[in-house]
């Protein structure tokens, strides 16, 4: 089942950035097309078979999961800013770019990369789920879910306040979506408190939040397009 999620939602992720390639050549908010490219190279190197052959490339040291984490880290961070800035939220994107958080985000990575060299990472393990277990395993997976949450609690309540206001229901339908992939983004916090024997349950919410992400991101810039069009149509008829 997991397999089937993880393919579903780079399949997704690649749609959605295609779908984007001939507005970005119009010059066309250039940003939305980088990002849904991210994402799909975040869902792309967290796949265990792209991640063994890609980090065989690098020298079979996990060095592709810290790669994944500094580019989840620039994916939230864009994400963020785009999201915080279309639901005008400016509490939401001085959280995220200001001083306190560009101070989180430095801090997460370098406390991300200190930890990585601190660990025996030879022979390649997705999700570094065949390493030695430990507290420096434990801080730098806890890391990489950190700044992702932080940033997802910055949006949620500009996203709440979307879905609660009246508007287009395809727009209210996106940003639910949308709010959706934060909130599963902020419940993986607590990943350490889930059994062993429900440890399917992390990669589960992991993928349900990048899908429902994508998604929410793809409904509401197709929310926009639809209304940009109607507006045109009423102009050319008056």
């Amino acid at each position: 089942m997991i397999a089937v999620l993880q393919w579903t939602t780079l399949s997704v992720c690649l749609a959605l950035t295609a779908l984007r390639i001939p507005s970005a050549i119009r010059g066309e908010n250039r940003m939305m097309l980088v990002l849904f490219a991210l994402i799909s190279l975040d869902i792309l190197l967290s796949i265990e078979g792209p991640y063994l052959l890609i980090d065989a490339w690098l020298g079979n040291v996990n060095v592709c999961n810290l790669l994944l984490r500094f580019l989840l880290y620039g994916t939230l961070l864009l994400m963020g800013i785009k999201v915080a800035k279309a639901f005008a939220s400016p509490g939401g994107e001085r959280a995220i770019r200001g001083p306190v958080g560009l101070a989180v985000l430095g801090a997460t990575a370098v406390l991300t990369a200190s930890f990585f060299f601190s660990m025996d990472t030879r022979d390649s393990t997705v999700g570094l789920n065949d390493l030695d277990p430990g507290p420096a395993v434990d801080i730098y997976a806890a890391l990489g879910r950190f700044y992702p949450g932080y940033v997802a609690a910055c949006l949620v309540p500009g996203m709440w306040r979307s879905v609660r206001r009246s508007g287009p229901a395809l727009l209210r339908a996106a940003s639910a979506t949308l709010l959706l992939g934060l909130g599963l983004l902020i419940v993986s916090q607590v990943f350490p408190l889930i059994p062993a024997a429900f440890a399917w349950l992390r990669p589960l919410i992991n993928y349900s939040a990048a899908l429902a992400s994508a998604l929410g991101l793809g409904g509401i810039w197709l929310s926009k397009v639809i209304a940009r069009r109607a507006s045109r149509a009423v102009m050319s008829t008056q």
